[in-house]
């Protein structure tokens, strides 16, 4: 029996391709791990964390399914869908402290098979529209990246069950942001974060959640938060279940009090209250300012007297209890008046606060018409045909009454008006002209020096004719001594003697001896 050659060589040319074939699929499916990383055995996992990488290493399989690089401090902080091209298999990415600031657009649109990213304890500062678009997770972690902001876009095209965004120092967070979670999230974290208020808007999504994490906030507990404590107290057994309390920031008289051990009286708004109320006019604008206090920030409404009303909301970002609402007027008529209303409302209730307000007339006065007795230099200012000076005019403000007067200076560089006291009522001619200081001073000054001269004439007369009456006295002989005879038989006649001896010495033609 002769087994034929051809067949024997036939059998083991079928063994050794069989043996080549598997050995081939077996290398193909090896499963490499990239150094310096951990790889299981028996699994698709790349272990990747704290290894001092300054990059996302190479060498990743195709075939990883968890890929976890958690405290790698990268180089480059900016993710991109370059990252992770090659990575469709992917289930759960950690990238959890690695120094990552910026997330591209659709970085992750490629992981079809995603469910678990966490991006956590970063320096996110931003997410923009459709950052996650394309994904459909199951636990989406962004906690810790102090002070993070989300565009309205941020969670845009994607859904996940689970999304963690406590300890990031959120002070507001629009429930707008969330809308595209309705139907898929169900547990919400935002505690250890910074907020004051949520909208009510809030109870209609938060109703659909199983779990949610509010405490350590520093809530400020008044009226408009009163129907989350409501909220809280009729599902807190559930939804807040394991979870620690929602507390108060302010005000002072319920600080630091959890909402356990708080009543609904205790969420109180306050009445507005009226800071500042006036109006400012100038000649083309009138400026009214409203400004007003009260728990929440109130509304300032401006009713004008025609009907019409103007609205200041607080701001959305608004710090405090205070609003302010500034209404501009232009283009008014003197004629127009009436009644300008302020109106602060709060949830609390509304006040009033109401003007009467005439417009004045702040029209400048008339131009004086130029008559035949004035005449213009090349300046083109007035000046009067009998001084090489400009003449200084006085007029009337129209919007004033008769104990104000205004002085407008023709040659003064800003032409503006100088108010002045109200002059004496004298003659019109009198009451045209204005003194200056100069002129005030040269009056004073030449008052004195003609003082000065008529006082010294008069003493140089005086002590003139003294002196002269002084000579006459001296050369005179006094009555007591005429009727003595002096020594030596010496006898001195007077005046009435001396003529009588001339008398009779012409009558007789002798004279007498002397």
């Amino acid at each position: 029996m002769k087994c034929g050659v051809g067949v024997c060589v036939w059998g083991k040319g079928v063994s050794v391709f069989f043996l080549v074939v598997i050995f081939s699929t077996q290398v193909h499916t090896t499963f490499t791990c990239p150094k310096d990383c951990f790889c299981p055995p028996h699994s698709k996992n790349v272990q990747c964390a704290n290894k001092d990488f300054l990059t996302i290493p190479d060498g990743i399989p195709m075939e990883t399914m968890e890929l976890n690089l958690n405290e790698n401090r990268f180089k480059n902080t900016a993710l991109s869908k370059r990252n992770f091209t090659d990575l469709g298999q992917l289930q759960n990415l950690y990238l959890s402290d690695c120094g990552i600031e910026t997330i591209a657009v659709d970085t992750f649109s490629e992981l079809k098979q995603l469910t678990w990213l966490d991006v956590s304890k970063n320096n996110i500062r931003f997410v923009a529209d459709f950052t996650f678009r394309g994904l459909h997770l199951k636990h989406l972690f962004i906690n810790d990246n102090p002070d993070i902001q989300f565009s309205f876009g941020a969670f845009a095209g994607m859904s996940t069950q689970g999304l963690y965004m406590h300890n990031c120092g959120l002070r507001r967070l629009y429930v707008d942001l969330m809308t595209p979670l309705n139907g898929s999230l169900k547990t919400l974290w935002l505690h250890g974060n910074n907020f004051e208020s949520f909208n009510e808007k809030w109870f209609h999504f938060f109703k659909r959640l199983a779990h949610i994490r509010l405490g350590g906030n520093f809530f400020h507990c008044n009226c408009e938060l009163k129907w989350l404590y409501a909220f809280y107290k009729t599902s807190k057994n559930s939804l807040f279940a394991a979870a620690e309390q929602p507390q108060c920031g302010s005000p002072r008289l319920v600080k630091d009090k959890n909402f356990d051990n708080l009543t609904d009286e205790d969420f109180r708004c306050e009445l507005p209250t009226f800071q500042n109320v006036d109006a400012v006019f100038d000649p083309k604008m009138g400026q009214f300012t409203c400004q007003a206090h009260g728990d929440p920030a109130p509304t300032i409404h401006w009713i004008l007297p025609d009907g019409r009303t103007e609205s200041f909301h607080p701001r959305a970002d608004h710090v405090g209890w205070e609003n302010t609402g500034v209404l501009y007027m232009t283009d008014v008529k003197l004629e127009s008046k009436g009644l300008y209303r302020c109106v602060a409302s709060n949830q609390a209730g509304n006040v009033t606060f109401s003007l009467n307000v005439v417009w004045p007339d702040m029209r400048p006065p008339p131009t004086p018409k130029p008559t035949k007795s004035t005449k213009y230099d090349n300046n083109n200012v007035i000046r009067d045909e009998t001084t090489s000076s400009p003449a200084k005019k006085v007029y009337r403000n129209y919007a004033s009454d008769d104990s104000e007067v205004y002085d407008f200076s023709g040659n003064s560089e800003s032409s503006k008006m100088k108010h002045e006291e109200k002059p004496a009522k004298t003659n019109k001619k009198d009451s045209d002209r204005v003194f200056g200081m100069v002129d005030i001073i040269g009056a004073v000054v030449g008052t004195f020096l003609l003082t000065f001269l008529i006082s010294l004439t008069v003493f140089h007369f005086y002590y003139k004719r003294r002196e002269r009456v002084r000579q006459e006295d001296h050369y005179s002989v006094p009555d007591e001594v005429n009727n003595k005879r002096l020594p030596n038989s010496m006898y001195i006649m007077n005046e009435t003697d001396e003529n009588r001896i001339k008398m009779i010495n012409h009558h007789n033609g002798t004279e007498c001896p002397s």
